[in-house]
């Protein structure tokens, strides 16, 4: 029986690309890393024998299903309600990506499908007749609007799908909170409810790990609070390390317990999806008209402004954009498909990320803000501060003074303690 973990679907589709989207945005991370081709590549542990002399290579963690006529690969969590025999047979009547959580299925017979959550976690990428696979980079990337069907000369197929649904009403700000908040409370919920693994979880004092903190601690406390940095160097590791993942970098950044089984939560897209960075936030105050920059300089003491007046992210703020960003329309559909392919760290060996704010709603519903929320976030994160305090205000204490500046800073003495 192999284990798969089910909560509520999002019914969310995808406009059409407005504005180009950067190769650094789609390879900022891969996930649960694998390579179809028709060569054993010894730098993955696993070299599976498909039909046609095709080899798919992957890292440790992914199961191997047979359902009827099929083989499927499965890495990853999924967050839908539904049996594993109505999920296998959904996916091989219709791969089209539909259902919430962060996996890859590989679905092989005479041709392959390469599908995935509605959201994908990963980039993708292929070479027409030699390797299709999520860990190199400067191949032909699918964008997250596509799955892939090959077939057995390794003739790769893009079949498009609506990842997202835009909304365009504004909202008021305490609804948005219920919104968000009943969000995060069934991803936990439903997550915790069909996990087996030990949970860890890693704070650095920021406002997305110490969001991440408020929340599981509502549902248990049967997790290890991680105070140390680990990377478990596996066979797959330390081949594609120097290469490959160290270009990722988010994979500097999480922490992998190798060939043994965890579940690392973790605040990927905190920035992002909640629209605290300063590529997408800076679309969104043009069309406020906000002068971010200028609101920075008067608060000099503001959670961000150290963050947001380094020289790189200042230039975001700076250029003009390209496109109409007067409309509401324009802007909150540009937004959310560069957020779609913004992907974050994720699964590498039996190393599970459990990600909650990898969901494409969360920005939906904060797009549709009123100005000034949209300033108070982007000065202090005032959305994430209101969160925390609904789930405990005390643990706002834990927070540092500003964004990315002493790692740490107000954990030592209340969560960190050490013996002397």
């Amino acid at each position: 029986m192999v284990e798969i973990w089910f909560c509520q679907p999002i019914n969310l589709c995808r406009p059409h690309i407005l504005g180009y989207i950067s190769m650094n945005t789609i390879l900022r991370c891969a996930i649960m890393f694998f390579e179809i081709s028709k060569i054993k590549n010894q730098n993955y542990p696993n070299n599976y024998q498909l039909k046609n002399g095709i080899i798919f290579n992957c890292d440790s963690g992914w199961q191997r299903i047979e359902y009827k006529h099929y083989v499927i690969f499965f890495k990853g969590y999924i967050l839908d309600n539904l049996k594993d025999q109505e999920f296998y047979e959904s996916i091989v009547t219709d791969p089209t990506p539909k259902f919430k959580g962060n996996f890859f299925s590989i679905i092989a017979e005479e041709t392959i499908t390469v599908t995935n959550d509605n959201n994908r976690g990963s980039p993708l990428q292929y070479v027409q007749n030699e390797k299709i696979t999520n860990l190199e980079q400067d191949l032909t990337p699918a964008w997250s609007d596509k799955y892939l069907t090959i077939d057995p000369a390794l003739t790769v197929t893009e079949n498009y799908f609506s990842p997202y649904t835009s909304t365009y009403e504004n909202i008021d700000y305490n609804s948005a909170l219920d919104q968000v908040d009943k969000i995060l409370c069934d991803s936990f919920e439903t997550f915790l409810s069909k996990n087996n693994k030990p949970l860890k979880v890693f704070l650095s004092g920021g406002i997305d790990t110490l969001l991440l903190y408020s929340y599981i601690k509502k549902f248990t406390t049967n997790f290890e609070l991680v105070d140390y940095e680990y990377k478990k160097f596996t066979h797959f590791y330390l081949n594609n390390w120097h290469t490959k993942i160290s270009k990722y970098w988010g994979y500097k950044q999480i922490h992998s317990w190798g060939d043994v089984p965890a579940v690392l939560l973790t605040g990927g897209c905190g920035d992002e999806y909640f629209l605290r960075g300063p590529a997408m936030l800076s679309v969104l105050a043009e069309h406020h008209q906000i002068d971010a920059l200028a609101l920075l300089e008067k608060n000099t003491q503001c959670y961000h402004h150290n963050y947001f007046t380094l020289e790189k992210n200042k230039q975001y703020f700076k250029n003009k954009k390209t496109f109409d960003t007067v409309s509401k329309k324009n802007t909150i559909d540009y937004i959310l498909n560069n957020l779609i392919n913004d992907h974050q760290h994720w699964h590498i060996d039996e190393t599970i990320c459990f990600t909650p704010f990898k969901n494409i709603s969360i920005p939906g519903i904060i797009l549709n803000l009123p100005k000034q929320n949209i300033i108070e976030q982007l000065l202090n994160g005032q959305f994430n501060k209101d969160l925390i305090i609904r789930n405990n205000p005390d643990d706002l204490r834990l927070l540092s003074t500003s964004k990315n500046h002493i790692r740490f800073e107000n954990l030592i003495g209340n969560i960190l303690k050490f013996d002397t």
